[in-house]
């Protein structure tokens, strides 16, 4: 997907959406709070559009008006959304609430902190969630938007992959890093939840990557360790893949590659040159750097919340041997870099350097 917003002037919002099928027109939802969706399509002619190569015919434009909404110029909340897979695509910035910061959150976690992101979501005008769903064209576009000044984008993206983009459109880059069984143990324990729910069709479409997983953690033995044992060396390759060190490949790697010991030191000098690093363990030392950063509370009171049998199932993943050799990268990872960020909250770090300097 390909899109602009031009302007919005009050009374008058312009712009294009071309769709991932050019044969189509693009449908759009505008959303005010307590009232109905209204439903425009993106099929007025756009010559630049077309010539730019982005779509064949050019039929991509909007303009949403007083003849759409007749008091569109009043409202201080609006937005614009796809239609059908709900991508937003501009809404009004409202100062005083939003944030007029571009922000990056990269967590490895799959499980949704709702609480958190609703709090984080009320922070900024424009909000990607679990951006790792999005296509590549999708993903730089939305990065690259320059009309947006209040914008948040959280997930498992590839760092590699967006750096310089996210780096061109001024984004403050952070990163929530979490000890790797621990993030196995609940991700077994949500896909075994969601594998056996009405639901589990639907995963697909809003977590990525989790196919390969849904089956195996279906019919994980949780309450027999033995038969949990059992249960891994009976993995296959792709989930093999699904499993390995999550947070190495997300930070450490290019996109195809497969976690080695090469990508740790790679994934540590991205995280050096990231504005906020934190852990969960320390999430309130994490908030704090990031309400300094950020000059705003933007992740609140809420804490991330967690199943209660996480950290007994983490006990027995220790124990597994084909886990430790899948999460071995990730473990080395988080075990360095939560050194340097216990060392920083510490001071050590400023020592250090001030000790360096004066050599």
């Amino acid at each position: 997907m390909f899109f602009n917003v031009d302007s919005d002037r009050g009374a008058v919002i312009s712009g294009w959406f071309a769709a991932d099928n050019p044969a189509i027109s693009a449908r759009l939802a505008i959303r005010a709070p307590g009232r109905s969706e209204v439903i425009v399509e993106a099929d007025i002619q756009r010559d630049d559009v077309r010539d730019l190569g982005i779509h064949g015919t050019g039929r991509v434009g909007f303009r949403i008006d007083r003849s759409i909404i007749p008091d569109l110029d009043e409202l201080v909340d609006v937005e614009i959304v796809e239609a059908e897979s709900r991508l937003p695509i501009y809404r009004r910035l409202q100062p005083g609430r939003h944030l007029e910061k571009k922000l990056i959150l990269f967590d490895a976690a799959l499980m949704p902190q709702r609480r958190i992101l609703d709090q984080i979501r009320d922070n900024f005008a424009l909000t990607y969630f679990s951006c790792e769903r999005y296509s590549l064209e999708t993903t730089l576009v939305l990065i690259g938007n320059h009309q947006p000044t209040s914008l948040v984008v959280t997930g498992r993206p590839n760092f590699n992959r967006y750096s310089s983009h996210l780096d061109n459109a001024g984004f403050i880059k952070t990163a929530l890093l979490r000890e790797p069984y621990e993030e196995l143990a609940e991700r077994l324990l949500f896909l075994n939840l969601l594998a056996r729910s009405p639901s589990a069709h639907l995963a697909s479409s809003y977590l990525s990557g989790v196919t390969p997983m849904l089956d195996f953690a279906r019919d994980l033995p949780l309450a027999d360790r033995t038969a949990m044992v059992a249960h891994f060396r009976q993995l296959d390759a792709e989930q093999k893949r699904a499993i390995a060190s999550p947070m190495v490949r997300m930070l450490g790697c290019d996109v195809g590659d497969e976690p080695e010991r090469r990508h740790v030191s790679i994934a540590l000098d991205n995280l050096a040159g990231m504005d906020v690093v934190g852990c969960r363990e320390c999430y309130n030392a994490f908030r704090n750097l990031m309400w300094r950063t950020l000059g705003a509370d933007v992740l609140g009171a809420e804490t991330p919340t967690a199943f209660s049998s996480v950290e007994s199932l983490a006990a027995d993943l220790r124990r597994v041997g084909v886990i430790g050799d899948l999460l071995d990268h990730d473990a080395a990872l988080y075990k360095l870099a939560r050194e340097a960020i216990e060392a920083g909250l510490s001071g050590k770090d400023d020592l250090a350097q001030r000790d360096t300097q004066a050599t």
